[in-house]
Parts: structure tokens; sequence; C-alpha cells
């Protein structure tokens, strides 16, 4: 054997089985690479166009087809091609082009195509000029995302074909035009092709991402969120800075993740045809509230503010509380209450103060304002002692409460920070008791025919009879009544029996219901008169729409103020919450300014802890060529740390500069080791 595998047989032999054995993975290895090194394009499909002017003819084919060729000039797609589109609109057994939204998307995912575009033609003509004919064509162009099955992108554009001799065909003319209508198309399509990014950390109802307003994002921008060919949920862009963004998500079908893609959505707008055949663009109807509906409710709320007026209860008198994190003027934690009146609230003198409640106090408010114009009001950390205001309900006619501030508690606790609270505001306001439904009057009742018995605030009785004078009418007034009017009431004319009451001595017996004949009942001596009373009421409370977190501000631990920074390190901060563990969300960002500008900050990460004590960031590479140029090269830098609860509604009061809704700590700066000194 020896002298075998020695000899030159062996040999060969020898070494075609171990080449047998390491081809398999010479072969997977050479795969892998040649994989790697294909890019995956996604996959577009372009459907037939609708024709809006002559449909039947050959138009809207040419249109998809010129459309198709400017997507494979562009390199970044792969295109469907025409003769897939019609065998799939075939094996559905569909019209082309597809009628409505749903087939549209049945033969995109039967072309398994990631995004879709169709059109229309909504209008051509062929014009004679000094020089020959030139054709003229108006075309709509959307895009569609599978997925998510909403306009992505598009464009309308009007094009001019080239001018050829009267002699060209006009259907040569028009597909001129539809060639560089399409051309025009997707250049427009390009230029603002929307922006897509990169889910970075998710809350649950928010995901940043890591782009900002350099790619586009803006402010209040509707997106999709996908993981590959699904969508997974949809939102608005809420806070934007140059290089990352915050989004809110509302519609989460299946849970966002880190490594989603987030992409920006588009509304192309509509193409009409008038009767003079002319095109025009149509925007769609904003999403508020219709114009009839909101006349109605107009109306309607002016009804009710007439027939409130004058009443002593209303359904509600605030429009919208807010409760926001803060810090106070020591820089402690606290949160601002504010709160809108609306048009039920009664004027200013009419408001004799607010009242805000707060969820850990139930039996009383934790702040009532000194005056009913204030809006405001900062929730602190101090205990204190609260007078305020409790009837046994809100609203009423009946003018029970002369008084308020009522009662008084003391010991009332003020906010901790890491608790999250829920606030509530009623307001005490004041009405003339002769604004209410029965002017305020109390007591019994009674009756004068034939003349007017007037009785000013006081019950006129008889002991034993009843006193009758005769020859002394009172004409002219107003029927009486037992009970009279608080405040007074009018009197006719004629000749008043006044002095003395006139008594009988026996079993004293009150005259309700007696008729008086021809005389009017007198007071003791003088007429007892009252005047107008002010009767108070508390309104219905109105409850802020989210909750309010009160945070310790973060304090910053490393790297060292004005301390070198190097390779990639963690930076490392106090908790904003130092007893009570609750999920934080935090943000580290850097700038080259001590103000922290929001053109000249960008945000290096966002993470959630729920660690109470010092908090380690991963790894941040302060130089990664990820970040703006104007923080590569400044050789002094600033970092703060930013915190809040992320199921705030709204969150913390807005960082003046950024607008960001984070309490953020103190700056520090650092600096960075400069780099080689030059060769000799």
């Amino acid at each position: 054997m020896r002298r075998f595998i020695t000899s030159l047989p062996g040999k060969v032999l020898s070494n075609l089985l171990v080449l047998a054995l390491l081809l398999p993975w010479l072969s997977l290895s050479m795969s892998s690479r040649a994989e790697a090194q294909v890019a995956v394009l996604p996959s577009w499909a372009v459907v037939e166009f609708k024709n809006l002017k002559s449909p039947g003819t050959n138009f809207g084919k040419v249109a998809a087809s010129a459309v198709s060729g400017e997507l494979l000039k562009t390199g970044q797609y792969e295109v469907i091609s025409t003769e897939t589109i019609d065998r799939a609109i075939k094996s559905l057994g569909i019209a082309s082009p597809p009628d409505g939204l749903v087939n549209l998307f049945r033969v995109a995912e039967e072309v398994r195509a990631s995004t879709v575009v169709t059109g229309e033609i909504a209008n051509y003509g062929v014009a004679n000029t000094g020089a020959g004919k030139q054709a003229s064509v108006t075309i709509r162009t959307v895009i569609y995302d599978v997925a998510s099955r909403l306009a992505v992108n598009g464009a309308v554009v009007n094009a001019q074909s080239t001018i050829r001799p009267g002699d060209v065909s006009d259907e040569t003319l028009i597909n001129d035009a539809l060639q560089i209508a399409a051309r025009n198309s997707i250049q427009d399509v390009q230029n603002k092709t929307l922006p897509t990014g990169t889910v970075l950390n998710t809350t649950p109802t928010t995901a940043y991402i890591n782009k900002g307003t350099r790619s586009g994002f803006k402010d209040g921008q509707e997106v999709v969120v996908l993981r590959g060919r699904e969508q997974v949920a949809s939102g608005h862009v809420r806070e934007v800075d140059p290089d990352s963004s915050m989004i809110s998500v509302e519609r989460n079908r299946k849970g966002v993740q880190p490594g989603d893609k987030v992409r920006a959505i588009f509304e192309v707008p509509q193409l009409v045809i008038d009767k003079g055949g002319n095109v025009k663009e149509v925007r769609s109807a904003s999403k508020g509230i219709p114009s009839g509906l909101l006349t109605a409710i107009i109306i309607v709320g002016l009804i009710a503010l007439v027939v409130s007026s004058g009443k002593g209860s209303d359904s509600s008198v605030i429009s919208q509380v807010n409760a926001e994190a803060t810090l106070d003027e020591a820089f402690r934690p606290a949160v601002n209450v504010s709160w809108s009146p609306n048009g039920f609230a009664k004027g200013n003198s009419q408001r004799a103060a607010w009242q805000v409640y707060r969820s850990d106090v139930v039996d009383s408010p934790v702040y009532v304002t000194p005056t009913g114009d204030i809006t405001q009001i900062l929730d602190r950390i101090e205990d204190r002692t609260v007078t305020y205001t409790q009837f046994q309900s809100a609203g009423g006619t009946t003018c029970a409460n002369t008084t308020f501030n009522n009662r008084t508690k003391t010991g009332v606790p003020g906010v901790k920070a890491g608790r999250p609270y829920i606030y509530s505001v009623d307001l005490i306001y004041k009405i003339s008791s002769l604004d209410l439904p029965d002017g305020g009057s109390t007591g019994g009742t009674g009756t004068a025919s034939g003349t007017t018995a007037t009785a000013s605030g006081t019950t006129a009785t008889a002991t034993g009879t009843t006193a009758t004078a005769t020859g002394t009418t009172a004409t002219g007034g107003l029927p009486g009544t037992g009970g009279g009017r608080t405040g007074g009431s009018r009197q006719g004319t004629g000749t008043t029996a006044t002095g003395t009451t006139a008594t009988a001595t026996g079993t004293t017996a009150t005259a309700t219901g007696t008729t008086a004949t021809g005389t009017t009942a007198n007071g003791t001596g003088t007429t007892a008169t009252t005047g107008a009373q002010t009767c108070f009421f508390e309104s219905p409370r109105a409850t802020a729409r989210g909750t309010a977190t009160p945070l310790n501000r973060p304090t910053l631990v490393s790297p060292a103020d004005n301390g070198p920074v190097g390779q990639p390190i963690p930076f490392t901060f106090n908790s904003a919450v130092q007893t009570v563990p609750i999920l934080v969300e935090y943000v580290i960002q850097f700038s080259d300014t001590i103000s922290f500008t929001k053109s000249r900050t960008v945000t290096v990460s966002v993470f959630t802890r729920t660690n109470t004590g010092v908090i380690s960031s991963t790894p941040i590479d302060t130089a990664s060529a990820t970040l703006p140029a104007f923080i590569r090269t400044a050789s002094t830098l600033y970092w703060r740390v930013g915190a809040r609860n992320p199921e705030d509604r709204p969150g913390p009061v807005p960082d003046p500069q950024t607008g960001m809704r984070y309490i953020f700590s103190q700056p520090r700066t650092f600096t960075r080791p400069g780099g080689p000194p030059p060769p000799p």
C-alpha cells in the first residue's frame, strides 16, 4: 500500500479524493459569493392606462409601455414584462385595464410585484401650427404600494409632441406625446420620491427611525410600516430632527419591530373632464368635518348657548385639558396643567375659580386658582393646604349655594417623580338669582282676585280671621302670591293701605289661598325688601386626554466634562426615576452649540430602560460616518440626555429649541483627539 501511495497513480488518486471532498464546500462558497454580488431590485408592474377620453383605443397600452421603458432606464427597478402582466390578467379573468383597486392589486399579487403603476389619459388632441402639426396629452400616473394598498407617489403632467409635417398621422403624434409625457412623469416621480427609513427602536405607541428632515420626512406626514412585502402598521410623523424621526403608530396590525421599513405615502390629485372638454385637477376633500355637518353643529351649538343662558347647569365648560411633565424654577419634577374654556364657560366676571384634580387624591382638588381668569397651573412636589368648593351635584337651577370655598383640606400631597397622573378640571361659577328660571323665590302660595295684593319678601298672614279693608283699592299691579318674589315686587296704582298689621285674637291661622278682596295686605310697619343674591354652581369635570409623569432631570456621569472621547464608548447618566421603576424612554443628543438649536442637533441613540441608579447606553461612535458633517468635524461637542414616559399624552412640555417632548439634562462637553500629525 505504501508503494502504491508513493507511486504516481497513487498520488493522482489521493489528490482526486481530496478534491472530491472539498468540491461541495468550494461550490457553496462560490455560490454564496455570487448571490451576494447580485442586487435584488424591487419588482414593479405597470398596467394599461385608462383612456378617459376615448376608451377602447390603443393609447392606454402605449402609455403603459412608455412608462415601463422609462422605469427600466433608471436601473432601480425590476420591471415585470408586459407579456407577463397580460397573461396574469387573462388567467384572472378580468378586463384590461383592471377595473377598480381590488382587481389592480390582484394583478400585482399574481405577478408578485411590490409596487404597481397605473394611470389615466385624461385628454389628447392634435393641433395645426405654422410649421406642421403637434399633439398634446394630459396623463396622470399613480404608484401604489401593494402591501399597504396606498398611493405612495405619482404625477400629473401635460406634454407636447415634436412638430411634424402635415402628412404624419395623428396617432403617431399622440404616441410621440405619450412617450414624452411618460418620461416627464417618471422624472417627476424620481425628483419627489418620498423618503423611506428603518425602525431603530420602538415603544408600544411610537417608533424611532434613522431618517429625518435631511431625507425628506416632515411633521404630520402619513407613513406605512412594512416588514418585507407585508404592512404591519401605519401612522404619522410626530417629531422630526435632521437625522431621525419619531412615528406615532396609529393602526398597529402586527406590532412594529426594529428593522421594519417606514415609507411615506402620497396622494395624487384626481383628473376630471368638464363639459367643455377641459381637464381639471381635483384634490381630495378635507378629512375634516363636512361643511353641511359643520353648519348643523354651529346651529345646534348656538341653540344650546341660547337655551343655557340664564340657567345654572352646563354639560361642559372646557374644550381641552393638557397635562405635561416639566421642571419648576429649581429644576424639580412638576406637571404643567392647562385648559381651554369654551363658549359655555361664562365670562370672566362669572368665573369664581378653577379646581384642578389629580388621580391619586380622590376627595379634594390639589389646586384651586385664586381667580377665574387663570387657565394654567404648575403642580409641584410640595404638600399643600387646599381651600376648595364641593357641592352635592354639578350645575342646577336653584340657588342652593350662596358661598363657595366652603371646605379645607391639609396635607394634600405634591407630585412624585416617576408616578403617572391623570388630571381633571372643573369650574366654580356664579349667577345672579334674578337670572335663574324661578328668580330664586321661595315660600308659600296665595292669590288675590279682583285687586292686587302686594307683598314684598314676606308672607301676609291673618290671625283668626281674614283682614279686609273696604274702599281702598289697589289696581293695575301683577297678581301676587303668598310667597312673594325675593328682591321686591311691582306695585299697582291706587291707594295702598299701609301702617300696622290687622290682627284678630284667637287661634292663629295662615290665610293660604284666601281671596283678599279690594285690599292690599299690609306689612308690619314698613315693607320688607330683599336684593338679588349671588348663587354659586360647580361645573362637571373635564379630564386630560392622557397621563403626565413628572421625572427627575437626568444627571450626566460619563464621559467627564471636557474630557477626551476617542473610540466608541458608552455614555452614562443617572436615571430619571430613583425609587419607583417604570419604563422610561431616553434619547442621547449631540450638538456643536450649547443651545442645542434644531438645525445643529442630532439624536444618536434612543432606548428604553426600567432601571434606577446609573444607566449606560450601548457604545456610541462619536465620529461615525452616519453623523452629519458638522458633528464629525467639530473638535468640541455638547451632549445631553432626555427622558420621558412613552405612554404620556401629549408628553412633556416641548423643548424650546428642538420642539421634542423630553425632560432634558444639563449639557456637558467632550473633546475628540485630533488626527495624527502631518508627515515631515
